[in-house]
This record gives structure tokens, C-alpha cells and sequence, in this order.
């Protein structure tokens, strides 16, 4: 996904000369074009990701679009107090990226793993916050995001083989039709809900699927009409179960006063065995692995 983000904002900055780019050193390899094509306009700050948030809210006041760019969590945990009272409480027009959201820097550890990004920043003044699903919405949701105005951010992730193609980018969509669990995910892990939804609807099309993007977002009728079909929600989201997808679903449902039976919800259970391992080993340990969603699905068909 880097790569197609670095490609897109590079078309951007081009013909936009108030985009400024700020890495906290990282990018090798991903941006040398990047960097010789905006020239000035392409700042290393170095390990210093508290002063770059800062800078980047400088250049916003002043008129500037400043992108600023590091692993995920030390663009969002690691300067949280500057991007609350810097960036969002000013409304300024700073985009945030994170590589790597979830478990993707696998045995780089906690340290270098997110699960907590998305209810962190949701819960900032004026932000907006994209989990592209798969590789081909980065184009599009770059240009999004280049249009829009106030913080903003790009949760980056390592491209994934799906088993079918998705249809055109949207902040939610409908990826898969069933009649007796409605599956909602955020992000990447749309990847192993297809392949549950695959395997359960052989005989019969019991999971109708979707896939998120955006928070905060306003549900579709679509997806309301098909939990008022089914009353049997399932959530699947590679973040903590506080803030994420699935309290912003169940606050939305409270409000419209949407009944259902049956709430199931997978999401990141942290480091049980405190033990490291691959993006698989985590997704296990959490029960987000495709055996485990589809044995507890089971029960409720």
C-alpha cells in the first residue's frame, strides 16, 4: 500500500505546490521519487515525530497541506498531546499517515503495532479516519483526502491477496450477500472474512458481508436493513474491542433503535501468551483466524 500512496501523492504534489511531505526517517526505498520530485517540499524530521506534528500544524496555519508519514504508532500514540492540541483543536488541514496498523510489523512487537489507533484518534475534535480495505482504494482515498479539509488519517497496512475482487471503493460496501449473520469489518481484515463468508455460504448464502473504511461514517440503509433482517451482527475488526467498529455500530443501533438478537464480536485480544510471532500468530491468539471465526459463526446459523 505504500507504495501506491507514495506513486498517488507524488501525481498530487506535482500540481498542488502547498503539499509539504514529513517522514520521521523512514521511507527507504519508497520514496526517493518522492523526494527528488518535491524537492523542499520533502522534509526528513527525523526521529523526532513530536516536533514534525507540530511543524506540520505550523505549515497548515500558514496556508500550506502538509502529509506527515512514520509507523503507526508514532504518529498516533506516541504524539497524541500534539495532534489534540496542535492539529485538531485548530482544525487544521494535516494529514496523518500510519504504516502498518494492527499486527503488521509482526515480531517488531507492541512497540511497533497499533490496536488502538482508530478509537485514539477517532476520539480528537475534527478527525477523520480511513482503513483502506484493500491495495486499489489507496489512489482513490489519497485524492479523497487531498480534497478534503482538517486532520485527517490514513491507516496503511501491508497488501493482501483477497479470493475475489471488491467492487469500486466506498466507505462501506456490500461485498457479499447472505440472509442470517450480517458480518461487518474494518480495514485489511476484510481478508479473512471473505474467506469465512466463502466457506459458509457453499450450501447456503447465510453471511451477508460488508467492509468499512471510515469513522465516523453514516451506515447506509443497506446495512441497517440487512442487521433488521437478520439481528445477527458480527464484527471482525483488527483493533481493541474500545473504540473501534464495533462500539460505533452498537452506539448507532442504540440510537436508532435497532434491535438484534445475537452480538459477536472479533477483535485484537492484545499479547496473551506474550509470546512474539507473525501478523497469523497474533490473528490466532485473538481468535481472528478463519477456523476459529467460522466454528463460533456456526452456532449462530
Amino acid at each position: 500500500m505504500r507504495y501506491v500512496f507514495a506513486e498517488t501523492l507524488n501525481k498530487i504534489a506535482k500540481k498542488d505546490k502547498k503539499i509539504v511531505f514529513l517522514t520521521g526517517d523512514l521511507g527507504f526505498n519508497t520514496f526517493e521519487t518522492l523526494r527528488k520530485d518535491l524537492g523542499k517540499r520533502f522534509i526528513n524530521a527525523g526521529v523526532a515525530e513530536q516536533n514534525m506534528v507540530t511543524v506540520a500544524a505550523g505549515l497548515a496555519y500558514c496556508g500550506f497541506s502538509p502529509w506527515i508519514y512514520s509507523i503507526t504508532p508514532f504518529v498516533t500514540i506516541k504524539v497524541l498531546e500534539q495532534l489534540r492540541n496542535d492539529v485538531c483543536f485548530n482544525k487544521l488541514n494535516v494529514k496523518v499517515v500510519g504504516l502498518g496498523g494492527g499486527y503488521d510489523y509482526e515480531v517488531a512487537g507492541p512497540s511497533h503495532h497499533d490496536l488502538e489507533d482508530v478509537g485514539i484518534l477517532s476520539a480528537l475534535p475534527n478527525m477523520r479516519v480511513y482503513a483502506p480495505a484493500v491495495i486499489e482504494d489507496i489512489s482513490i482515498v489519497v485524492r479523497k483526502m487531498h480534497k478534503e479539509n482538517g486532520p485527517t488519517y490514513l491507516r496503511l497496512a501491508k497488501a493482501r491477496k483477497i479470493a475475489i475482487p471488491l467492487e469500486k471503493y466506498d466507505e462501506c460496501r456490500h461485498v457479499l450477500e447472505g440472509k442470517r449473520i450480517t458480518v461487518v469489518t474494518l480495514g485489511t481484515i476484510i481478508d479473512k472474512a471473505i474467506e469465512v463468508t466463502l466457506e459458509l455460504n457453499k450450501k447456503n448464502k447465510v453471511v451477508d458481508l460488508w467492509s468499512i473504511c471510515k469513522l465516523p461514517l453514516d451506515l447506509p440503509q443497506g446495512l441497517l436493513n440487512s442487521i433488521r433482517r437478520t439481528k445477527c451482527l458480527c464484527i471482525v475488526e483488527e483493533h481493541v474491542e474500545t473504540g473501534g467498529l464495533g462500539q460505533f455500530i452498537s452506539r448507532i443501533l442504540h440510537l436508532k433503535e435497532i434491535p438484534i438478537k445475537h452480538f459477536i464480536h472479533f477483535y485484537a485480544k492484545g499479547y496473551l501468551s506474550k509470546r512474539t510471532g507473525n501478523r497469523d500468530f497474533y490473528l490466532k491468539e485473538s481468535g481472528l483466524d478463519k477456523d476459529n471465526i467460522i466454528e463460533v459463526l456456526k452456532k449462530y446459523l
